[in-house]
């Protein structure tokens, strides 16, 4: 199943802890799925690391769920559909 589209929102950073939290929300064919995401990334990263740091812990979890752990359907991201990053 195609990823069209993804969005990064609710961006934040806790400076105790170098957690970084975000929902990703990636729109398949079908639906739009919208996860949570939290990572330990280290400090004075770049945006666009950041970015598919967060799209890369969103593609772990969809492959995670029963319609695609059982491999009937198969995920992939499209060139476009990363988020633009400032």
């Amino acid at each position: 199943m195609q990823i069209t589209n993804v969005e990064i929102s609710q961006y934040q950073v806790c400076p105790n802890t170098a957690r970084h939290s975000a929902s990703v929300c990636m729109t398949l064919a079908d639906r739009v799925v919208t996860l949570f995401c939290s990572l330990e990334l280290p400090e004075g990263i770049s945006a666009i690391a950041r970015a598919q740091a967060f799209v890369g812990d969103a593609m772990r979890q969809l492959r995670r769920m029963p319609e695609f752990r059982s491999g009937k359907q198969q995920l992939s991201l499209d060139d476009q559909a990363l988020p633009a990053v400032a």
